[in-house]
């Protein structure tokens, strides 16, 4: 660069691209003071995977450049202006980890790598953003959520004395009079039956004392131990606000107790109360919830989503926040199902025999962070009648859910009479048949099957199935092999080009579907760990992927990418659903501006180590 004209013009457009738009005009011209502008023809080599790099590395300006990697030259990237080229020094590589070909007649900036690294090193959000770019670790901090104004820090010395100071207790005997005053003395909605050890025992509540004492169903002089309510709910000193409020959620409780260790057999150190949760989070998703199990038509209900959906997008400010929203939406959202199992009940009549509902996929992993149907299924005992009361159960709950909002509920085989609804013996040998034959079952239709979780009724039936299954599948070990090779089937797109989706075979989509290419992926490979430790459990993803990276410490950092990939893809679809009012798994790269690209982009490159180390792990090539 030989003149102050072209310098200028070179820093002009560097200013229109992250992180180059994050320095200050003098840190541009510098950059730019250090390089020289390359003109590259189509099918030039700027320079091969595994060779050090050089002093320079490239910004395009006009044209493309080709990334690939293998002796079969697999398409890695596709970048055009604006994008790096060949920048992994600056955060430590050797070695360039693709060969890069020019993909038509191109105009380069070489700009000098030690120079941007120094600059980088001034910028926290330049070294963000290439952190983003490269992938090379968490691209959003692992932070707790936004802790409110009531300054909650779990496990500090004065969060402690505070839930100390507002614990009101006594022993078994105490009478009731004397827990009333203790707590009006203290101004203390709950009395805490301790103990000589310290353990908490019960608790009663200024709600228990109005119902048993002031309809005179119990004398004053009674003892506590008599009203009190058990087992107490006990959190750790650690425990965030989140975790509390979802405790209250999960129990329908207002009050909860801090043990040593977070369980009742160790002394209590003091309580939390609604009020100090609600003031930490700066909202009360409680009272929501509260209202929830008081809805008195679908109409309600439906209201109450979309005040959910407005709370759900206030606080999902950033990818950290997925995963404490999507706990707090599954609660919210096993909810309002409970509810309309409720009113179906009341029009179905008593269930003539023992019964069981699941959710099944989605729902049953409790990831449903937008309105996305809350598919269920039935187990009943072996009469016909309770197996047809079932049925019109299941038929009455999907009616109450649509009219509150929620999309259709269906199953992979929904056109088989029955297949939503079977005894225990019947949804045993279903699963068992899968297991037995996995390909004529075409058992790709049917994993959302495998992610059950009780929801109403007897939760011994659903074990008695799973117990089936853990047996059957103990005696045909490859058949988790098998399913690992299917978990490798959607594979995501490799890049974004132009507002297009770039597929390995060069296939670009202005299109992505958010559930299918990354959030899928995913879920299932998580799914196939999950299920090779033997647990048939239903839990989520992101609980599934950190089971997996304590049985295989090896490969912890793919699965916490897998995770971030996870949560990154999750963090889109409920951007697009709660703004667009439906499930938002459709997805327009050409929507995004580029810093969102590159996100997606490190969302692909994640999904593919994750794909990869589980093909390496079961054996497969490639």
């Amino acid at each position: 660069m030989k003149t102050s004209a072209i310098i200028l013009r070179v820093a002009d457009f560097l200013k229109g691209f992250p992180p180059f738009n994050y320095l200050p005009d003098e840190a541009l011209l510098e950059l730019a003071r250090s390089g020289r502008v390359q003109f590259c023809e189509k099918g030039e080599i700027l320079f091969d995977q595994g060779t050090t790099h050089g002093r320079y590395f490239h910004v395009i300006n006009k044209g493309s450049v080709r990334l690939v990697r293998g002796e079969e030259q697999r398409l890695s990237d596709l970048r055009g202006p604006g994008d790096f080229v060949g920048a992994g020094a600056v955060l430590g590589e050797e070695s360039h980890t693709d060969s890069a070909l020019v993909d038509e007649d191109s105009i380069l900036y070489a700009l000098d790598a030690s120079v941007f690294t120094r600059l980088c090193a001034e910028s926290p959000r330049v070294s963000r953003f290439l952190k983003v770019y490269f992938a090379s670790e968490e691209v959003e901090t692992e932070t707790a959520h936004h802790q409110g104004p009531s300054d909650w820090r779990g496990g500090r010395e004065e969060h402690l004395a505070r839930l100390k100071a507002g614990m009101v207790t006594g022993p078994s005997t105490q009478t009731v009079r004397e827990a009333a005053s203790a707590m009006s003395a203290a101004d203390s909605p709950v009395f805490l039956v301790v103990e000589p050890d310290g353990k908490a025992a019960g608790v009663v509540t200024e709600t228990d004392l109005r119902n048993e004492i002031a309809t005179g169903r119990v004398p004053t002089m009674a003892a506590v131990g008599d009203i009190m309510r058990r087992p107490v709910i006990t959190v750790s000193p650690q425990a965030t606000p989140q975790d509390a409020l979802l405790e209250m959620i999960r129990h329908g409780i207002r009050h909860l107790c801090v043990t040593e260790d977070g369980t009742p057999q160790s002394r209590a150190l003091g309580m939390i109360s609604e009020n100090s949760v609600s003031l930490a989070q700066g909202r009360n998703p409680l009272a929501l919830v509260r209202e929830v199990r008081r809805a008195d038509s679908p109409s309600s209900l439906r209201a109450m989503g979309e005040e959910l959906d407005l709370l759900l997008a206030g606080d999902l400010s950033s990818a950290d926040d997925v995963p404490w929203c999507t706990r707090l939406a599954a609660e919210a959202r096993r909810a309002m199902f409970r509810r309309a199992e409720l009113w179906a009940r009341e029009k179905a009549g008593p269930a003539p025999g023992p019964f069981a509902l699941a959710l099944t996929g989605q729902a049953g992993r409790g990831e449903l962070l937008t309105a996305t149907n809350m598919a269920a299924v039935g187990l009943t005992s072996d009469d016909e009648k309770t197996r047809a009361w079932t049925q019109d159960l299941l038929g009455r709950i999907d009616e109450g859910l649509a009219a509150a909002g929620f999309p259709a509920a269906t199953t992979s085989d929904a056109q088989e009479p029955g297949a939503r609804y079977r005894t225990i013996g019947e949804w045993s040998e279903f699963f068992c048949s899968l297991v037995r034959d996995p390909i004529g079952g075409e058992i790709w239709k049917q994993m959302a099957f495998f992610d059950l979780s009780d929801v109403a009724g007897d939760p011994a039936m659903l074990e008695a199935v799973f117990t089936a299954l853990r047996e059957e599948m103990a005696a045909r070990p490859n058949f988790i092999r098998l399913l690992a090779n299917d978990a490798l089937g959607n594979l995501p797109p490799v890049t974004i080009y132009e507002g297009y989706a770039v597929e390995a075979d060069g296939l670009a989509r202005e299109t992505i579907d958010l559930q299918d290419y990354a959030l899928g992926p995913v879920s299932d490979v998580a799914r196939v760990f999950h299920l090779d430790g033997g647990d048939l459990h239903a839990t989520g993803t992101f609980e599934r992927l950190a089971a997996a990276a304590r049985r295989f410490p090896q490969g912890a950092d793919v699965f916490a990418q897998g995770a971030r990939a996870f949560r990154v893809a999750q963090y889109f679809r409920a951007g697009q659903g709660l703004r667009g009012g439906d499930d938002g798994r459709e997805l327009r790269p050409a929507a995004l501006n580029r810093t969102e690209q590159v996100q997606l982009k490190s969302v692909f490159r994640d999904i593919g180590t994750l794909i990869a180390f589980t093909a390496n792990h079961y054996g497969f090539k490639g």
